[in-house]
Order: structure tokens, then sequence, then C-alpha cells
């Protein structure tokens, strides 16, 4: 089926969907949408949070809803529909595999609006919602750091006692003796905050200290 032909069969088909009926679709579609963008706003735990993207979580979702109602039951639109979609060429890399999947999450619920299945979206989008924010919680109980202290003289045996008494656990990752300088690397586990830098920084050689989350945000 060319393209010409999918443009007529588009064209004369006419919507068997009631108006109000189509109206209630998409206003699931959006309350549904809004349950991910909530969920993918205050579950983001990087330092590039792209608010733009977060929309296009509403648009995939409405959009894909659209599509469903446009195709129903009638198999040779939804033939054509995938022959028109397919030129189309999607060049946007996606970094995190979890923005993947709430991409994923937003075309599933798009196509279970668009089939009325509004019990399984809407009690699946909550479960899914309930289930990030619980993993977020135990996530941030304890929380993974990379510990960097840079000085001269160093008691080293000293800052690692001070470390037993206040971190939940620690590595030693790396640590660069020169003549007027000492570098040392640790990764660390905090369970809730405390005052490590300041107590490091009051130790005598030490000049700075600093904690790296895993995510690349810096305190210190």
């Amino acid at each position: 089926m060319n393209m010409k032909k999918v443009l007529e069969v588009l064209a004369e088909m006419q919507i068997k969907m009631p108006i109000n009926v189509v109206l209630l679709v998409l206003l699931v579609a959006f309350l549904v949408s809004l349950i991910i963008f909530i969920t993918y706003k205050h579950t983001y735990s990087g330092v590039m949070y792209n608010p733009r993207f977060n929309v296009s979580l509403i648009m995939i979702t409405m959009v894909t809803t659209m599509v469903m109602i446009v195709i129903g039951s009638n198999i040779s639109v939804s033939l054509g529909m995938v022959g028109a979609l397919s030129i189309i060429r999607f060049r946007t890399a996606v970094k995190d595999p979890r923005d993947t999947a709430f991409i994923f999450w937003g075309v599933v619920s798009g196509l279970a609006c668009g089939t009325q299945n509004y019990t399984i979206v809407i009690v699946g989008s909550i479960l899914i919602c309930l289930i990030l924010f619980g993993f977020k919680r135990v996530a941030t109980n304890i929380n993974k750091y990379v510990l960097v202290i840079k000085g001269n003289s160093i008691d080293i045996k000293r800052i690692e006692s001070i470390m037993d008494s206040n971190l939940s656990s620690y590595l030693c990752k790396g640590k660069y003796i020169n003549e007027d300088s000492i570098e040392l690397i640790y990764d660390v586990k905090i369970k809730k905050h405390n005052d490590i830098i300041s107590l490091l920084k009051q130790e005598y050689g030490v000049r700075t200290v600093n904690l790296v989350a895993s995510n690349t945000d810096t305190m210190g």
C-alpha cells in the first residue's frame, strides 16, 4: 500500500466513536499521563532533569491514544497507519535506560486508553507510581558517595578512625602521596546527613574535603 492510498483511506475514514466518548478517552489519557509526569519528576535522581522530556511523556501518551482512536477495529486502516508511520525516523538518543522505560510506559498507557481499558491503565499506572516512589525512599536511606581528601602531612590512620565512627562503610580507592601533597579517595556510604566534612576539615594538614555523589552532585 503506497502513501497515496493510505491518505485516501484516512480521508474517507469516519470516526465511529461518539464525540463524548472521544473526550472521555482523551481525558483519561491526560490523567494517566499526569501520573507519569509526576512520577518521573519526583523520582528522578540525576542532575540533568529535563522538564521538556517530561512534558513529552504527556504528548506521547496523548498522541498514542489518538492513534488508537483513529485505528479502532479497522484492520485496513491499521495497516495503512503502520505504513505511514514507518517513514518516521527517531534520531534522539536516550542516554538513560530509565527514560526509555518511561517512554514505553507512556506508549502502553496510550494503547490502553485508546482501547478503553481504563481499569488496567489506571490501576497499573498507580501501582507503578507507588513502586517507584517506594524504591526511591529505600534507595535514599543509604547514599553512596566518593570522598576526596586533599592536604599535606595527613594522618591517614586518624582520618580512617573518624570514618569508622561516622560512616556506614568505606573503601579506599586510591592514595596519591607526593612530596608536598596527599590525596585520598574513598567510596563511602552515609545513612543520613552528618558532619563528616566538617570533622575531617578540622584535622591537621587537611586542606579540602569533597563529597561527590555517584550522580556527580558535589558537597564540601
